[in-house]
């Protein structure tokens, strides 16, 4: 089960899609991530993308905290029926659309800015450059907003080699994330 750190469903738990192919987000990760967004961004009336979104948890955090809408993209259909039933279960379905894609695929067809980004791919997936730059080729962060990408520690973005400039990295173990807004 995962938890919802603090919000209107502080405390409530998701529940989980069945498959070994789903890696929620630990929750020292996502109350570090959630604690450095709060101190740079105001939660309220924000629009949320949650790519690779697995459990929703990311996206669900940003719903307790405020968000107006998310929209949870996913090519695991498990995953995104039990982000369906969460939903229901929070009472928070009228914010929630979820978007059986592959990310890349998605981010093409979007004409939507949003204030926030997550995305948390596989570990080993092959492009994450790729989906750092279609991101900001298609414009799809608001002027105000901020980009968070979950990924392996080994993995350094900087201001020089990515598009964006980086606000802030943190890695836990094997895990870090780093977050992206525009360069002013």
């Amino acid at each position: 089960m995962v938890r919802i750190i603090t919000g209107k469903y502080k405390g409530r738990l998701l529940k989980l899609a069945k498959g070994n192919d789903i890696r929620p987000t630990s929750d020292r990760v996502k109350e570090a991530l959630f604690n450095v967004l709060a101190s740079r961004i105001n939660f309220e009336n924000l629009l949320v993308l949650d790519l690779f979104a697995g459990t929703g948890a990311l996206g669900f955090e940003a719903l307790s905290r405020g968000a107006e809408k998310v929209i949870f993209v996913d090519n695991h259909r498990g995953a995104l029926r039990m982000i369906k039933e969460n939903a229901q279960m929070l009472g928070c379905s009228e914010k929630v659309f979820v978007v059986n894609d592959d990310a890349l695929n998605f981010i093409e067809y979007t004409n939507e800015k949003f204030d926030l980004i997550f995305a948390d791919p596989p570990y080993m997936y092959p492009h994450i450059d790729k989906l750092v730059h279609k991101i900001w080729e298609k414009k799809l962060l608001s002027e105000i907003g901020f980009f968070s990408l979950e990924h392996d520690s080994g993995i350094v973005f900087t201001s020089e080699t990515t598009p964006f400039e980086v606000e802030t990295r943190r890695a836990f173990g094997k895990t870090a994330f780093t977050i992206f807004k525009y360069k002013e």
